[in-house]
């Protein structure tokens, strides 16, 4: 494919992924962007990446033009509606390291390393790239792998139960509006869970009490500081211990909120079911079950396999993940993510940490 005469975005030949519309990237585009990700891991290769975001931020204009072209038209159009799966992205498996088994790990591989560059490369290309100061300290690239002890809970390092379908950080004020995630192993062939708001059929009534504030969404243990403290080593910076604050107030005093909200044609989604209490009225009772059975009926699965990089609109879709049998080996499923922001400007006032995009 010569790169000078770039593919129309809504003539991409996208293929079904297992459950979510996909983009297979050329060998030309992905020998493209894996000179482009190392250029950023060489150059100056003793800074950090999540240091140099406006550096990467300007180095995404020379991504090949044909993914530029499908992912602004999936920015500014939604579609296809809801994610899109890139595949061939340069990760290899065999050059990763072992998956890690706690969040106190620091993987080291110029593998994980590039892999991390692609993410805030296409990551740039949508928004800009974020963290959270309440989890892992703020760091830019999260792991997503099954951690012992933590089997049956509701966090991304479960295994042995059902991650129920969500949207990322439904609580916060400032989730983000897309969800990255890298496939850099997964020899079980875990399937993620995904579904569009859009696949839905809601009667006008249930709509209607959905629109309203009826609802409450409460922080998931990722964020507390107890969670942090026992795996992290939180630091203990009085801006960090207010952020700990603010999640603990969140816990404590829930505002209500709607689970629609927006364009009544086209809405936007709030919705964490196992962080919901169900102490409703019953109209709103009855008005989220419905929603919820909806989206039982519509789940996808998406096996992300290396080189494979889900992106979910975090305003419009849903994502989860099936239960599996953990090894804690080093070879057990590891997805990296990142969260983008489509405004960093709504931030203002809200980030900390030395790369500047951790959010409270």
């Amino acid at each position: 494919m010569d790169l000078s005469t770039p593919r129309v975005a809504g003539e991409l030949p996208l293929r079904p992924l297992d459950g979510a519309p996909c983009l297979e990237l050329t060998a030309e585009e992905h020998s493209a962007i894996k000179e482009l990700a190392d250029s950023l891991l060489d150059h100056p290769g003793d800074v950090p990446l999540e240091q140099r975001l406006d550096q990467i931020a300007l180095a995404a204009h020379d991504v090949p033009v044909g993914i530029r072209a499908q992912l602004t038209d999936f920015r500014l159009t939604g579609r296809p509606y809801g994610g899109l799966v890139l595949s061939n992205l340069p990760i290899d498996e065999s050059l990763v390291g072992p998956t890690p088994t706690s969040y106190g790990s620091e993987p080291e591989s110029r593998e994980a390393d590039r892999a991390t560059a692609l993410l805030l490369l296409l990551g740039s290309l949508l928004g800009d790239p974020v963290s959270y100061l309440t989890q892992q300290r703020g760091r830019m690239a999260l792991d997503v792998f099954p951690i012992k002890g933590h089997e049956h809970q509701q966090l991304g390092s479960s295994s042995t139960v059902d991650l129920e379908w969500h949207n990322e950080d439904a609580f916060h004020p400032l989730r983000a509006d897309w969800i990255m995630l890298a496939g850099l192993r997964n020899r079980d062939r875990v399937p993620t869970t995904f579904a569009p708001l859009q696949d839905l059929e809601l009667d006008d009534r249930t709509r209607e009490l959905l629109f309203e504030e009826r609802f409450v969404i409460l922080p998931d243990e990722s964020h507390t500081a107890a969670f942090n403290s026992d795996t992290t080593g939180m630091d203990k910076a009085s801006w960090v211990e207010d952020a700990f604050e603010k999640i603990a107030e969140m816990n404590e005093s829930p505002r209500r909120t709607a689970v629609l909200y927006g364009d009544e044609d086209a809405p936007f989604l709030r919705i964490d079911p196992a962080f919901m209490p169900r102490d409703l009225d019953d109209k709103a009772a009855a008005a989220l079950k419905t929603v919820i059975a909806a989206f039982d009926a519509s789940l996808r699965d998406v096996i992300l396999c290396p080189g494979d990089l889900l992106i979910v609109d975090n305003m419009r879709a849903v994502h989860g993940r099936r239960p599996f049998t953990a090894r804690y080996d080093g070879t057990d499923r590891w997805l990296r993510r990142i969260n983008v922001l489509a405004d960093l400007r709504r931030a203002a006032g809200r980030r900390y940490t030395a790369h500047g995009r951790a959010l409270v």
